[in-house]
């Protein structure tokens, strides 16, 4: 039995799957920039990223930031699957009690031809109401509106805003925006002025600031302590990317060359924003699909919750087995 031992282990070893580590960068490139993880075709040296996805890593703050080369926009977080969030000053307007401007902050996001869209998880939002009524919109590059709301406060001091987390036009209002947009530039349009005739009904108190910002609207959640404010603040505002290029999959994986799936085990799928295309590892695959073999196959033995089983599991390419112990029967699964 002793001798027979070392022959069974060679006949199982060619069903149990590799588990190297997926990579996350080309082979020498630096994939860490202070806290943020940088996923190839992103990359911030020479030689380490994919045409129009350079970024720039800067040293000198503490952690290093990272930044959308020739853009300037501080990036937050990156995710493989096409979205990546940077952070946005609010457009801020404050005022005198007799209505007029005190000082405020600009802002807009000009992403050119780059692959970057705004993604259609922000939202606009309008907080505050000096005068009478604050109607916050915003413009795209040739000056158009694109989408706004209004916000008005209540008559009394005490019930100025809104329920807390609600953005239904008390205090905060919030607008969906449309899709395809690379330009989002915000205004204001503040409605009466300070002495003038006010209909109670409709509101009788002001606040002595606005603003207006992009932001991922499951980050914003309004509650009072926003009319009170007056300093600028930043917002973490959602974009897509994609590889554009060409148009989609299928014309993109007529040029083997240029194709931006390099793994095998990989699945490619259009843009949901914009013209181009993502690549994902299939099913039972993960790592990088933008690397020449960066999918790699998942262990299923070790993650029960999502591959049960309760027998004896073997982890196979792409696959596992999972079977009743030696001497038993029944479903193991």
């Amino acid at each position: 039995m002793l001798l027979l031992l070392p022959l069974l282990i060679v006949l199982q070893s060619p069903q149990v799957a590799s588990q190297a580590s997926a990579p996350i960068s080309l082979p020498g490139c630096r994939n860490k920039c202070g806290n943020i993880t940088v996923p190839y075709p992103f990359g911030f040296e020479p030689g380490c990223f994919r045409e129009d996805f350079g970024l720039v890593c800067n040293e000198s703050y503490s952690p290093p930031r990272l930044f959308i080369s020739g853009y300037g926009y501080e990036i937050t977080d990156i995710s493989p699957k096409g979205e990546l969030h940077i952070s946005v000053a609010a457009k801020r307007a404050c005022y005198n009690s007799s209505g007029g401007y005190i000082s405020g902050t600009n802002t807009y996001i000009a992403l050119g031809t780059s692959p970057y869209l705004l993604s259609l998880s922000n939202s606009l939002f309008a907080v505050g109401c000096p005068y009478k009524m604050n109607q916050g919109y915003f413009v795209d590059a040739d000056g158009y509106y694109v989408s706004g709301c209004v916000s008005a406060c209540r008559p009394t001091q005490s019930s100025l805003g809104g329920t807390n987390g609600s953005c239904t036009g008390v205090g905060c209002c919030e607008s969906s925006i449309p899709s395809g947009l690379n330009f989002y530039e915000p205004a204001s349009q503040n409605f009466g002025t300070a002495t003038e005739e006010t209909d109670p009904i409709i509101l009788s108190n002001t606040t002595n600031c606005s603003y207006v910002f992009l932001a991922d609207s499951n980050w914003f959640h309004f509650n009072n302590s926003y009319l009170l404010r007056t300093t600028d603040f930043m917002a973490p505002v959602a974009i897509d990317w994609a590889i554009r290029n060409v148009g989609n999959c299928s014309y993109a994986s007529h040029n083997m060359t240029d194709f931006a799936c390099r793994s095998a085990n990989h699945d490619c799928h259009d843009s949901d924003n914009g013209a181009g295309y993502l690549c994902n590892c299939s099913k039972r695959y993960q790592g990088n699909p933008y690397i020449t073999n960066g999918c790699k196959d998942i262990n299923e033995c070790e993650m029960k919750d999502e591959y049960p089983c309760f027998g004896d599991c073997t982890n196979t390419v792409g696959n596992y087995s999972c079977t009743c112990p030696r001497g038993t029967e029944g479903n193991a699964i």
